[in-house]
């Protein structure tokens, strides 16, 4: 009796340790800011792709301001890179919002980085 239990048992942890459970996990996003003016520094750094490599061909822009870096989007923005390249390394004021998301596309199929990133309306002098 013993033996045809445990068998059984045995039976059933194979059979359990064989299944999947898929659950849907909601991710809480941080709000989206509302719109503010940030005085803070644009910064270049190279390109960085997921397996942790630079590519110093391609330049990131971020904003720093109040001790945080945020990658610019300009995807989203209303000023283009062309524009924010006279800045870099220099003070700027900009009035735009802090978002958390994708940042290379805005396609949730595509592959991207993901995290805050600052969205400029405008540059202010």
């Amino acid at each position: 009796m013993k033996t045809i239990f445990l068998i059984a048992c045995t039976f059933a942890l194979i059979t359990v340790a064989g299944c999947t459970v898929a659950r849907d996990v909601a991710v809480e996003m941080p709000p989206v800011s509302k719109v503010s003016v940030y005085e803070g520094k644009v910064v270049g750094e190279p390109f960085i792709n997921k397996v942790g490599q630079e590519d110093p061909r391609i330049i990131d822009l971020y904003f720093v301001t109040g001790g945080k870096k945020y990658f610019i989007k300009f995807l989203d923005s209303s000023v283009s890179r062309n524009e924010v390249l006279p800045y870099v390394n220099k003070g700027l004021k900009v009035q735009g919002k802090v978002n958390y998301g994708l940042w290379d596309t805005n396609n949730p199929n595509e592959q991207s980085r993901v995290g805050e990133y600052l969205v400029i309306e405008t540059i202010r002098k």
